[in-house]
């Protein structure tokens, strides 16, 4: 078998990068599509949940995220039509397409949006998580000033009862006092 030259090296490098490169950006772009719209879909159920409050920070960070993400959509999408658009050009011309200057655009810009709407997601679940570390910390002392109020309620009330207690004892003690005191004079007027 021959020796290929240089040139033919090239040639054959350049027919297996191309297509390599081409299936590259293809799986990028899906990867990207399938993130902002897992990214909307994460947002919608989470909305959708009941007893969920959200803070400024958490709704401000969660329309940027939506939003961005959309716009990432849309990109990623303009990229697929704009490749079919070229790829036809390409053909129809027998291999002399022209550079498209939306497709270079689309190409060049659409991690921006998705850049943004995963650091607004980022934003989003740390204040997601501080809420739920504050509320814990807050439920925490509603829980210790109720046991402090039932304590207190306990502790009167057993106060309450013990002066009612000691009451009784000083009626008891009295009427005593008074038995004895009868008695005494009962004995003493017995005796006279």
């Amino acid at each position: 078998m021959a020796e290929m030259t240089n040139e033919e090296k090239e040639k054959e490098l350049y027919k297996a990068s191309l297509p390599a490169f081409f299936m590259n950006e293809i799986e990028t772009d899906k990867n990207i599509l399938t993130l902002s719209v897992g990214i909307i879909g994460f947002y919608s159920v989470l909305l959708t949940g009941k007893d969920f409050v959200l803070s400024e920070i958490m709704f401000i960070s969660l329309i940027i995220a939506i939003l961005f993400s959309g716009v990432t959509i849309a990109m990623v999408l303009g990229v697929f039509a704009q490749n079919k658009k070229q790829l036809l050009s390409i053909i129809s011309t027998n291999g002399k397409g022209e550079e498209d200057p939306h497709l270079s655009f689309l190409d060049k810009h659409k991690y921006k949006p998705f850049a943004i709407a995963i650091i607004a997601s980022i934003v989003f679940m740390l204040a997601l998580i501080y809420e739920n570390v504050n509320k814990k910390e807050i439920d925490s002392k509603e829980k210790n000033e109720v046991k402090i109020e039932q304590t207190e309620k306990i502790k009167s009330k057993i106060d309450s009862n013990l002066v009612v207690e000691e009451k009784n004892l000083k009626n008891d003690t009295n009427i005593d006092k008074n038995k004895t005191n009868l008695k005494v004079e009962n004995s003493n007027e017995q005796t006279k």
